[in-house]
């Protein structure tokens, strides 16, 4: 892995936010390898996810935060596989969001290059704080800061 493959990288994990903040789920195959694992799980998925179609659907379907920010970014190259660790902030900030919040926590990755460029082989988020904007004691836990 050289400076151009790290800045490739960086390159898949910002892209990554614009094709989900854009709602642009025809391009996944930009960002995922054809035999990718999801693990959204630490952000209450309801299982781990297989392949492109299964993550797409799964999107689709999601309640997405108004932004998708990536940031403390670092490569490395471990076990004959690319790791990636970064740090995401995703807003929960439009109208239709119940209730308003502030998301963050970490992405763990297992990222190769294909013909096409780096793509996510294994995404794994896990939900580390969120701060929760008003006080209603109905909230479920879940949706309360922590």
């Amino acid at each position: 892995m050289d400076r151009g493959d790290l800045i490739e990288i960086h390159q898949l994990l910002g892209l990554y936010g614009h094709v989900i903040d854009d709602g642009e789920w025809d391009r996944f195959d930009e960002l995922f390898a054809p035999d990718a694992e999801l693990d959204y799980t630490g952000v209450r998925a309801p299982r781990v996810l297989h392949g492109i179609e299964e993550i797409r659907d799964y999107f689709r379907r999601a309640n997405h935060p108004s932004a998708h920010h990536v940031t403390n970014i670092v490569a490395v190259e471990r076990d004959g596989e690319v790791h990636v660790r970064s740090k995401f902030f995703a807003p929960y900030t439009r109208s239709t969001h119940d209730v308003l919040r502030l998301y963050g926590g970490d992405y763990d990755d297992v990222v190769v290059r294909t013909p096409h460029g780096w793509r996510f082989h294994r995404r794994t988020c896990t939900g580390r704080w969120q701060l929760t904007f008003g006080d209603d004691p109905e909230r479920p836990e879940h949706r309360r800061t922590w």
